[in-house]
């Protein structure tokens, strides 16, 4: 795991500029670092390192061939490294480390750029082919680590985090932003665009694609996977053998660590399955954390439960609101390019920094599972009446419960979201969903939340629900597997149905049947500890929220005199413009 830059440029001091890059990324790799320049061609590569997999010098990047003309550097996992590994070493390759990233040096020689279909993992790489003069960048499937891109003054930069293009001599963030992706992150908490961000000219590789700069030049967007199809044929009994057997080996593969591991255990559903899964494949006790709020959504007390259950080695972390407030501004550079306003970046960062602190590098969570299997409520549009809505109807009801916010322009987020929702194009109302979830929200919302904050505190975050063939396998499945019966019923679980069934092999009813609940940061707790310092950012003489919003309705926002539903939307859109000007005016500017 590390943390990647690069520059193709004729700049003379790329070399400097790539080497200050680097360093504003060094919480993502504070274990050693390398760069490659190359000054006739003007390529300049360079990496970061949080050792995780071979921790001698050997794994070591920029890594080469034996001929040096291809260079790889790499941020992430490849967990079917050892099966590559051993092909490529069938085929004559020879390799000198035990690094997982060697397997893309040898395996872009073999293969081309075939070998990031081979690959089983989450990464953001970068390839010098020194012989065609030309760069490739690749992410993987679902988008779990992040790669931007970005040209200024003919020359093409690239990080794993927009802070490195702070380093890039004339470019300012303040003097670049995007109003009008502003506006949609306002709308919808995060952005809901998978190449852009609020920075005006600073891109995302899509996930699942690949880019190409050959001579200097960049060359259109290419995607190496896509997913599709469906599975009529195969029992419920045979799907649940299946997806047991298919998560037990994702989780041992994802298990592989030459530095101590944990796991993050909130006591649902999702995360006590992958507690139990490493208790059945360890030979050690398993040692697991839990974030503990003092407020009434806390749910440490379930994280507990399970912990007892499977006799793992557990330990609390309490997060207190009111220090958010105070140190608001501390946490500003985790948000980086502010694609969500999700307060769990926060949360997540200070638990990552107390478990790191406890000697743990590497952490397991159970993020993923409610987009593939549908623990949310709006995959209740699957289902009758809502099931018979056009398309346009439907993405309004979805577009509401992810946003949770009607009063702010909602018109725009509402053509904007149709539109999105629609490009899904699948009849199967459940799968056209998950599709969204999976192309939108997770990897411009929820997997920034996990890599900005885990990576902030040099732990790393591994999803295995995310595991590509696990994804493609549940997408496939009927609806019926996933949702049984009707999903708006108070009286019993019926969500992620399969997934539950499973769980019945490892885990105690009362834990696997339990009623989701949803949680984030007590955010009301949040701007109440320091209300005053909330007014003084949103009223700043230069402030964005005045420049978007009425002064009256700003105002009114600290008034709460509706009714629950009313006065909850302003909490979030509060939330949002304070956490808005806090990062342009201690980060971006």
């Amino acid at each position: 795991m590390c943390g990647l830059a690069g520059i193709i440029s004729k700049n003379t001091s790329s070399s400097q500029t790539l080497t200050s890059m680097l360093n504003s990324i060094k919480h993502r790799g504070p274990d050693d670092w390398g760069q490659y320049n190359n000054k006739k061609s003007g390529v300049y590569l360079g990496s970061r390192r949080l050792s995780i997999i071979d921790l001698s010098k050997k794994g070591k990047m920029p890594m080469f061939n034996e001929k040096k003309d291809i260079v790889v550097c790499q941020n992430g996992e490849i967990y079917n490294y050892m099966e590559l590994k051993e092909k490529l070493t069938s085929l004559g390759h020879v390799f000198r480390s035990n690094s997982d990233t060697e397997v893309i040096v040898h395996g872009y020689e073999q293969w081309g750029i075939g070998i990031f279909k081979k690959l089983r993992g989450m990464f953001a790489a970068a390839i010098y082919d020194l012989s065609k003069d030309k760069v490739i960048l690749a992410r993987d499937r679902i988008g779990i680590k992040p790669l931007y891109y970005l040209t200024h003054n003919d020359s093409f930069y690239f990080s794993s985090e927009v802070k490195s293009f702070k380093k890039i001599s004339g470019f300012s963030f303040k003097d670049n932003l995007n109003y009008d992706n502003i506006n949609l992150l306002l709308g919808y908490m995060f952005l809901p665009k998978s190449d852009e961000t609020i920075i005006g000219g600073v891109k995302k590789l899509l996930p699942g694609h690949l880019l190409e700069i050959r001579s200097g030049k960049i060359k259109k967007t290419k995607a190496y996977w896509k997913l599709e199809g469906a599975d009529k044929d195969i029992t419920f009994e045979k799907a649940v053998n299946k997806l047991d057997r298919l998560l037990s080996e994702t989780v041992k593969s994802h298990l592989m660590s030459d530095v101590p591991l944990g796991v993050l255990l909130s006591g649902g559903l999702d995360s006590s399955l992958l507690t139990a899964y490493t208790k059945k494949l360890t030979d050690s006790k398993v040692v697991t954390f839990n974030a503990k709020f003092d407020h009434k959504f806390d749910e440490s007390k379930y994280a507990r439960e399970v912990a007892k259950y499977l006799d793992t080695k557990h330990e609390e972390v309490f997060i207190d609101t009111s220090d958010i407030n105070k140190n608001i501004e501390r946490y500003a550079s985790t948000f980086d390019d502010l694609t969500t306003f999700d307060g769990g970046v926060i949360t997540t960062k200070i638990l990552c920094e107390k478990i790191k602190a406890k000697g743990i590098t590497v952490l397991l969570l159970g993020e993923g599972a409610d987009e593939i299997l549908g623990g949310y409520s709006w995959f209740g549009l699957s289902q009758l009446p809502f099931s018979l809505l056009p398309a346009s109807a439907q993405a309004s009801f979805y577009y509401y419960a992810i946003s949770r916010n009607i009063t702010y322009k909602p018109s725009l987020f509402y053509g904007n979201w149709i539109k999105e929702y629609k490009q899904m194009h699948d009849k199967d109302v459940f799968r056209n969903v998950s599709r969204t979830e999976l192309n939108i929200q997770l990897p411009n919302h929820l997997l920034m939340k996990v890599d900005k904050s885990s990576m902030a505190a040099s732990v790393e975050a591994r999803v295995p629900y995310l595991d590509h063939k696990v994804v493609e396998f549940v997408h496939k499945l009927p609806r019926s597997y996933k949702l049984k019966g009707r999903f708006f019923n108070g009286s019993s679980v019926n969500e992620k149905y399969i997934l539950r069934k499973v769980a019945q092999r490892y885990l105690p009813q009362d834990i696997v049947y339990r009623k989701k609940r949803g949680f984030m940061i007590p955010m009301l707790d949040v701007l109440n500890a320091d209300l005053n310092k909330v007014k003084d950012y949103v009223f700043s003489t230069d402030s964005i929220s005045q420049r978007l919003i009425p002064k009256q309705k700003l105002q009114n926002l600290f008034v709460r005199d509706g009714g629950e539903i009313e006065n909850m939307q302003k909490e979030y859109l509060l939330w949002r413009l304070f956490l808005l000007e806090v990062w342009r005016n201690t980060y971006a500017k």
